[in-house]
């Protein structure tokens, strides 16, 4: 029972909020179709397609009752608009004040090479 149920709505569902509900009117295109084909017997079911949905116009009454036909059974979705908020970055300059502690304690080197290799001194 709960699974037709869920059929049930899910059918509803589908054909009030998709284009669904087109389909049904597959048995007008049909039976649209076998009136030109009687009228036209060399027409084919594509150059029907073709003459009633790549053009606008109409050959008869009947066509407006197509699916996807008339514009008024077309689903046009429901849309939401949020506003944008525009976020404004200030650029900021930080200062900081940097201190230098050293904990360099000379001491003698007796060598020859202490006079070249010497390291940085602070000022």
């Amino acid at each position: 029972m709960k699974r037709i149920l869920a059929i049930s709505f899910l059918i509803v569902y589908i054909n009030s909020n998709t284009e669904f509900h087109e389909m049904m009117r597959i048995p007008v295109l049909i039976e649209h179709y076998t009136e030109h084909k009687k009228n036209n017997n060399d027409i084919s079911f594509w150059e029907f397609l073709v003459m009633h949905y790549k053009t606008n116009v109409n050959h008869d009454a009947h066509d407006k009752e197509l699916p996807f036909k008339d514009p008024a059974h077309s689903f046009t979705s429901p849309t939401l608009a949020l506003p944008i908020h525009k976020i404004v970055l200030k650029e900021t300059e930080f200062v900081s004040e940097v201190s230098h502690d050293s904990t360099y304690s000379e001491t003698f080197i007796a060598s020859h090479l202490s006079d070249i290799f010497q390291p940085p001194r602070f000022s």
